[in-house]
This record gives C-alpha cells, sequence and structure tokens, in this order.
C-alpha cells in the first residue's frame, strides 16, 4: 500500500512540475503602456502642377531638322556666277552669205529696172520694201546706198552703207565693196580726207 501510495505521488509531483514548466515557457508579453511608438517619418511628396504635363525625355527621340533646314544644310554652294569667265565667242551670223529671199530678188530686179528709166524715186521705194523683207541682206543695202548717192542724199546714202559694213563683217570682198562705196559717197559730198581713210580701209581687204 505504501509503495503504490509513493507511485501515486511521485507520478502526481511530475505532472505538477510539467506543467508548472509549460506555463512559466508561454507566458506572454506585458504592454507597456507608457512607451512612445517610435515615429515614422514620411517622405514628401512632390508637388505637381496639375495644369503642366511633364514629358520624360527619351533617347529614341531625336531632333529631327525640317525640310528647310536639311536643304539649306545639304544643298551644294554654287560657284559664284562670272561673266568674265565666261568665254565669248565671235558672232558668226555676219561671216556668212545671206540667202536671198525670192521675194526679195524680185524687188532688187524691179528697183535696177527703175533706175535704169531713170526712175530713181520707184527704184527707192522697191529697195525700201525689200529692207523691211529682208532687214540683214547686204545686197539691198548696196543698191539703196547707191540709189541715195544718185539721189545726192549723201548723208543717208553713207549711213545705209555703214549698216552694211556691218552685215559683211568676216567677208572681205564684201567690205572692199561697202568701203569703195562709202569712198565715193564722200567725195561726192566733198569730204576729201574722209574719202581718203575709206579708200584706205577698202584696200586692206
Amino acid at each position: 500500500m505504501t509503495l503504490k501510495t509513493n507511485l501515486y505521488r511521485i507520478t502526481l509531483l511530475s505532472f505538477i512540475l510539467g506543467m508548472a514548466g509549460c506555463s512559466s515557457a508561454i507566458k506572454a508579453p506585458i504592454e507597456d503602456r507608457n512607451s512612445v511608438p517610435p515615429r515614422v517619418e514620411q517622405q514628401s511628396k512632390p508637388v505637381v502642377n496639375s495644369g503642366a504635363v511633364a514629358i520624360p525625355l527619351s533617347d529614341d527621340i531625336v531632333d529631327q531638322p525640317s525640310d528647310s533646314q536639311q536643304g539649306a544644310r545639304t544643298a551644294p554652294l554654287s560657284p559664284a556666277f562670272n561673266a568674265e569667265s565666261m568665254p565669248v565667242s565671235p558672232s558668226t551670223n555676219n561671216s556668212r552669205p545671206v540667202q536671198q529671199n525670192t521675194a526679195v530678188v524680185a524687188l532688187l530686179s524691179e528697183a535696177n529696172n527703175y533706175s535704169e528709166q531713170g526712175d530713181l524715186r520707184s527704184a527707192q521705194t522697191s529697195l525700201q520694201r525689200a529692207q523691211r523683207i529682208a532687214p540683214r541682206d547686204p545686197e539691198v543695202y548696196y543698191a539703196l546706198a547707191n540709189t541715195h548717192l544718185t539721189l545726192q542724199d549723201y548723208v543717208l546714202a553713207e549711213q545705209v552703207a555703214l549698216k552694211g559694213v556691218s552685215l559683211v563683217q568676216g567677208q572681205a570682198s564684201q567690205l572692199n565693196r561697202f568701203w569703195s562705196l562709202i569712198a565715193t559717197i564722200r567725195n561726192a559730198a566733198g569730204n576729201t580726207s574722209g574719202a581718203q581713210q575709206a579708200g584706205d580701209t577698202a584696200n586692206r581687204y
């Protein structure tokens, strides 16, 4: 009886000691209400202006020049125009005989017939018509200058002959012919020195 009682007491004591150990291990922490909780600093948020829209910059965005700017950058500079550097070709219009118009040929023949008949005014009229048709035909100017000479209109005769000279540049035989006519006109007008100069010019051709 005593042994059984002792075992019972030992078992009960072990149980009590075990429960006491568990209660000491699971002890709830006591909250200290007097302690001040740590302050959490809030980061200040940037103030965004609602009226403006911020556009992020990206490396993909490239400032492209306008078409006019591209043209101004890429267009090659042309060299300055220099009129003196341009070659001047001699005029060849007056160096070749002018092919006569059939109407002009007919008027020249008509004027010659009038001159042979002594009708110098009609001859003059026919030649002036031919001049309007072919203003660069030297034969018209030669015949017209001769007609003015016969009419003793020396000033007009010389002017017409000089115009013919300007049309036959480069044609030696024609130049000799016209300058000889000018010498005759000046001599008839009493300009002996001018006639001599015109004769010397004719002799060079």
